[in-house]
């Protein structure tokens, strides 16, 4: 163990006087320290006894053999550069034992998501077995005969936040949880389909994704992390949602083939994904089904003289969206004469055009959660859309359902206020 200790100045020096120990291969004399560091002789000669009873260029070459002084190693390592330490004497052991610690617990983080991944996993594969069975074991339902009525019908439930949990106590509108959430879309599903059943639709686009969930892991956060208020786990969650949309799916089916178009959005990117395969793996062997699900932002859908983009709104400019479709679907813009771009996010209704292309904010079913509420963004219409596109006439309808003016859907979970 040394014996010497430097001052704050001869630490400074210390910086030069080793690099210089480790390119001559040996501690340098008094006198070589002195003319190299340009120091009194005192000052040459503790960094000259320093060196040689803390073994320093053993140390820092790494090749030291022997256990040394943690005060020793992080002096060394001061001297190198390797990291800006408060003090010359740091307390390294103390360092490292937090190090190991956090690396300790880092690699048990990482076996448990490991573990949780497989077990979600494997309780999807056996939900979709199970479904599977179901369909199996029930009477087929009626299913439309393929026509060529040149009418694609459009169902729009953006930002349906499957998952946010919100008290009316809190929030001052409607509450709000997974069963909610869920009755809501079917019955917003329902009325469209009987407010455009006079016309005679030749396939159905169901705009699926656009936050349909309210996050993006078990954790109850978006995709980039923020924390969000949730009902329930986010597993149960996803099962919810997976039965609702295959339902959902089983219902149009019955008047028309369906086109499934999931849409990322920035609460549920990579879910929505999930989301999507799930219904390609159910609805693999139906042709009257398909599913488009590309992990792009941006999607496009082509119905004759249409071409409709779809994108969550959370990315890109508005006033770029034309010039996107433009080039990235040069061939269709060719070919086509009505645009539109269909966006969320920011749960209200908005129209505006840019060189032709019209470019919509639709609303949402959500209310309001406590953190919007508190930050004054409330009041907004609560709506789903339909529209009707021709393949000749471009859009010939758009139908609303105003969950507003329904009856509040209330579950058993409702806190009263007692006053």
């Amino acid at each position: 163990m040394p014996k010497t200790e430097l001052t704050p100045h001869e630490l400074e020096l210390l910086k030069v006087a080793l690099p210089f120990a480790q390119a001559n291969g040996a501690v340098p004399t008094q006198s070589e320290l002195r003319d190299k560091l340009r120091c009194r002789d005192i000052c040459a000669r503790n960094i000259q006894h320093y060196l040689l009873e803390s073994n320093a260029i053993k140390v820092a070459d790494r090749v030291e053999a022997i256990p040394i002084r943690a005060e020793d190693k992080a002096t060394v390592q001061h001297s190198l550069g390797d990291e800006q330490f408060g003090t010359a004497y740091s307390h390294v052991v103390r360092e490292n034992l937090r190090l190991r610690k956090a690396l300790d617990k880092y690699s048990k983080k990482s076996a448990a998501d490991k573990l949780e991944r497989e077990h979600a996993f494997r309780e999807e594969v056996e939900a979709l077995k199970n479904l599977a069975k179901q369909e199996i074991g029930r009477i087929p339902k009626e299913v439309s005969t393929p026509k060529d009525t040149g009418i694609l019908l459009e169902i729009a439930t953006p930002d349906l936040h499957v998952g946010k949990l919100a008290h009316s106590i809190e929030t001052g509108g409607r509450p709000y949880d997974v069963k909610i959430a869920i009755a809501t879309f079917e019955r917003a599903l329902e009325a469209l389909i009987a407010r455009t059943s006079g016309y005679n639709v030749e396939e159905i686009l169901l705009v699926a994704g656009n936050d349909l969930f309210n996050s993006d892991s078990p954790e109850n956060e978006t995709t980039a992390g923020t924390a969000v208020s949730c009902d329930g786990r986010f597993h149960k969650t996803f099962h919810h949602v997976r039965n609702m949309m295959v339902k959902a799916v089983e219902r149009l089916r019955q008047i028309a083939k369906v086109h499934i178009l999931i849409v990322p959005g920035n609460h549920d990117r990579l879910t929505a994904y999930h989301l999507g395969d799930s219904l390609e793996c159910y609805f693999h062997a139906d042709p009257q089904v398909r599913v488009t699900n590309t992990p792009v932002v941006r999607k496009y859908v082509e119905w004759g003289k249409c071409l409709i983009g779809f994108c969550h709104g959370d990315e890109g400019r508005r006033t770029e969206y034309a010039q996107l479709m433009a080039v990235e679907n040069p061939q269709a813009w060719g070919r086509t004469q009505f645009r539109e771009v269909h966006t969320g996010h920011y749960h209200k209704q908005q129209l505006e055009e840019f060189h032709g292309v019209r470019v919509r904010i639709l609303s949402a079913l959500t209310p309001a959660d406590d953190w919007h509420s508190a930050n004054g963004y409330i009041g907004a219409i609560r709506q789903a859309e339909a529209f009707v596109w021709s393949k000749t006439e471009g859009l010939l309808a758009e139908v609303f359902y105003n969950d507003d003016a329904a009856k509040p859907i209330i579950t058993k979970k409702v806190f009263v206020d007692a006053s």
